[in-house]
C-alpha cells in the first residue's frame, strides 16, 4: 500500500550520472527504421547522421526522438533514442557516446551551429 513512499532503486549507470551536468536537447527524426538504427549504433556512431529531422508542422504519428546530452565545450556527447508511436513511447535505447564532430553535424541538421 505504501509502495509509493519507498526509495526507488538507484541506477548505477556511470553514463547516466554524467548526463546530470550536461545540456539536454531533444530532436525529432523521421521514423524510417528504429531497430536498424539501434543495431547500427552498436557498431558505428556516425550511422545516426542518416536520420532526417521531422518538419515542425508535419503530423507526427510515428517518430524517433534523439535526446542529445552535451558538455559546454561539446567534448563529451551522449545520445539516447526514444521511439514514439501515437504520442506514446514504445521503445527506449541505451546511452551511446558520440564524438564532437558527429554531434556538431547532427545539431547543424536542425539549424544549431556550433564552433
Amino acid at each position: 500500500m505504501f509502495s509509493i513512499f519507498k526509495k526507488q532503486p538507484k541506477d548505477n549507470d556511470p553514463l547516466r550520472e554524467k548526463t546530470r551536468d550536461m545540456k539536454c536537447r531533444r530532436i525529432n527524426f523521421v521514423d524510417d527504421d528504429y531497430d536498424g538504427l539501434i543495431r547500427d549504433m552498436d557498431t558505428d556512431c556516425k550511422s545516426l547522421l542518416r536520420l532526417k529531422p521531422v518538419n515542425y508542422y508535419a503530423t507526427k504519428a510515428s517518430y524517433i526522438t534523439g535526446v542529445l546530452y552535451t558538455s559546454k565545450d561539446m567534448s563529451d556527447a551522449l545520445i539516447e533514442f526514444l521511439h514514439i508511436e501515437g504520442e506514446k513511447q514504445t521503445a527506449h535505447s541505451r546511452l551511446y557516446p558520440i564524438d564532437k564532430e558527429t554531434a556538431s553535424k547532427l545539431l547543424a541538421k536542425v539549424g544549431i551551429m556550433t564552433n
